[in-house]
Formats: structure tokens, sequence, C-alpha cells
């Protein structure tokens, strides 16, 4: 009783001269089928926690024991669970409360227990968010799919693989757009956006490439049909399979865009716009804007930095 009246008191300190909103689903179609959780969906639901940039370790999860929580929220950052102690360690979601967080925004209390402890913890979801997690089936589900195969990553440039005791930073791997790589680990990374980084072997050298493998834990306005993860890598080689033209690869490759490309090669060359028009027909790079007709590039215009920014 004691527990449940805590929780109440937790929730009702949020719901103060707030409106509420609702929640959408969408399905991703993965060659493993991806679990797309909306946070209502939790309950039951393991997740493990996730490294932390070595900038925040010292800080820990924006996460709290029950009986700290209403500290914590209030911003005590001393109450905030250490990272030493948790780190890799898997909870499992035993109560999501909803409450209003603004015009048009709800926002959720998620109530967890340690699996190898018992320990009682709750985090606050922030933009429909909750920091530091990644769902347990996703990384399942991540090595299944992608240890020890053979991926063609969408970038010109990987970050390097950090290896313990070197005293810097490690050096960027170049490789060529759609160029094979071989997945030699899989595990939690340290960015709840992409909380899971696929380390590749790319021409004798070690890399790292984050993904998201399911659109959990990620904004609800950010989801596609397509699994998040698409957007970083091939699972076959796109050269033959897609049947574009030498031609268009080499524009590619030296980041070239033109009329008549489609919106996927315009990604491959250029990368995610800065902006995008309501309708998707505009994109906007620095000061560049580029007009679709449906899937097809028709014009490229020059434009000032205030429309760019």
């Amino acid at each position: 009783m004691k527990l449940f009246n805590l929780r109440i008191l937790l929730v009702l300190s949020l719901l103060v001269a707030f409106g509420t909103v609702g929640s959408v689903w969408a399905e991703s179609t993965s060659e493993i089928p991806a679990v797309n959780l909306t946070t209502e969906q939790w309950t039951g639901h393991s997740f493990t926690f996730l490294a932390l940039p070595a900038d925040k370790q010292s800080d820990g999860y924006e996460i709290f024991t029950v009986a700290q929580a209403s500290q914590g929220f209030k911003g005590d950052r001393s109450v905030r669970i250490p990272y030493a102690q948790h780190a890799g360690k898997q909870v499992t979601v035993t109560e999501v409360i909803p409450y209003p967080a603004g015009p048009n925004q709800q926002e959720f209390m998620v109530y967890m227990t340690v699996n190898e402890t018992g320990e009682k913890l709750v985090g606050r979801t922030m933009r429909g968010q909750l920091e530091g997690l990644v769902l347990t089936a996703d990384l399942t589900n991540a090595r299944q799919q992608f240890l020890g195969k053979t991926i063609y990553p969408k970038f010109r440039e990987l970050a390097g693989l950090y290896t313990p005791g070197m005293d810097e930073t490690p050096k960027a791997v170049s490789t060529s757009i759609g160029g094979a790589a071989t997945v030699v680990d899989v595990y939690a990374g340290n960015q709840s956006e992409e909380p899971i980084w696929l380390v590749v072997s790319i021409n004798g050298e070690k890399a790292i490439i984050p993904i998201a493998y399911s659109w959990t834990n990620i904004p609800l306005h950010s989801w596609t049909e397509n699994s998040p993860w698409q957007e970083a890598l091939f699972t076959e080689d796109p050269r033959p399979s897609l049947g574009w033209s030498h031609s268009l690869w080499y524009q590619i490759e030296n980041g070239n865009v033109e009329k008549g490309m489609t919106k996927d090669q315009v990604l491959l060359s250029w990368g995610k716009p800065v902006h995008r028009e309501a309708d998707d027909s505009v994109w906007i790079y620095d000061n560049k804007k580029l007009n679709f007709t449906e899937e097809v590039l028709q014009s490229i215009e020059t434009v000032s930095e205030d429309l760019a920014n």
C-alpha cells in the first residue's frame, strides 16, 4: 500500500495544468520481425541498461529508486542510480503510468525491477523516450540477424572502434557507400536513439555502425513503416540488386546530386536533409533546396541561409 500511494503521489505531482494526447502504433518489416512497442506496451518486457558516454558516467542514469524518485524528479542529481552498478543489467517493466506533460503532450512514469537484484526503480520519459535503455529483444534479434553476416553500410566513413588502453580517439574508417563489411560483434551502445552497435570488419579495420533495431523507445514522430536499421545499411550488395548505372553510382560515391535522382539516391549521396516540408516534396540541405515530384528530383535551387536554417 505504501508503494502504491507513493506512485500515485509521483504521478499527481506531474498532473498540474497539463493536457493529454494519444499515441499511435507502427509496424516494421525486417527479416526477423521487430517488436515495435509504444511506451504503454512496455509492461512485462525486458530492457537492458546501455553504456553511457564517458563524460556522463559519473552522473549515473536519470532513473531513481522508488523511495528517492520524488527527490530525483525535482532535480537532485545525487540520487540518480549509479552507472557502474547498473550498466549492462536487465530490468523488467512492471507498470507504465501516463500523465499530461504540456499542451498536446503525454509522458510516462515507467516502473521497473532489476532482474538480478530485485531493486525497484522508476524513470520518466522525455518526449516519449526513456534515456539509457534498449529493448532486450532488439539486442537478441540484432545479434541473430547480423552477427557473422556481410552487410553493406550506407556511409563513406564509419566511427573507428575504441580499444581499451588507447590514449587517442580512434580514427574514422573510410569505405565506399554500399561496400561489404562483416559483422564481428553486436552489443549495447551508448545512445538511446541508436542503442545497438554493430562492430564490423572492413578493409582490415574495425569500425562501428550504430543502429536501432526496432522503433521501441524512439519518439513516435520518428517512426516509419521501414525498420530503423535500414537507414544505415543494406543486407545485400546494392550494386547488382538495385540495378543502378555505373555513372549513377559514381555520382553517389562523389557526393553529387542531380535532377532525375530518386529520394533514396539523394539520401545515399547527401544523407538526411536539414529540413523537409510537410508533404515531403521539398528537402533543404544547407543552402540547397531540392524539389521533388513524388519520388523524383525535379530541380535544385540555391537558397538564402535564413531559409536553410
